[in-house]
């Protein structure tokens, strides 16, 4: 029993040293957290000179030129697409006719006139959107 109470006070003498140490051994760990805090201060003050406004419109003026090459492209591709359709469908019926209400000869050409005219809608509304943002851009 004797010798386990000196063992304890052994031991708690050896903590109590250790733990008066710890400061003196935090001290450089300290003081290695602010240098690198500087030069992390400095790197970041130096990435921020280099990659300035300049760099970022740069990179949208990059990134607007190649959505306006794919615009182009889809405008291409849509009049391709509208020559397809029209060699391939026979003339639409008037407007007039499905507004007056008078019955279509075939249900289905009607329904093809009505898909078309949505998708003609909205293709009208998608170019008009991208005029607009082409001549507020310039």
């Amino acid at each position: 029993m004797k010798e386990e109470i000196e063992l304890k006070r052994v031991v708690d003498e050896q903590c109590a040293l250790e733990f008066v140490d710890l400061p003196r051994q935090l001290d450089p760990k300290i003081l290695k957290c602010k240098n690198l805090e500087e030069k992390n201060t400095i790197l970041g003050a130096k990435l921020r000179q280099k990659s300035g406004p300049e760099d970022c419109n740069k990179s949208l003026f990059v990134e607007l030129n190649k959505k306006c090459k794919e615009s182009e492209s889809l405008k291409a591709v849509n009049a391709l697409l509208m020559e397809q359709i029209d060699l391939q469908h026979p003339p639409a019926t008037p407007l007039t006719v499905l507004q007056s209400h008078q019955p279509v000869p075939d249900t289905t050409l009607a329904n093809k006139y009505e898909d078309l005219l949505v998708v003609h809608e909205d293709v009208k509304k998608k170019l008009i959107a991208k005029e607009d943002f082409e001549s507020h851009s310039k």
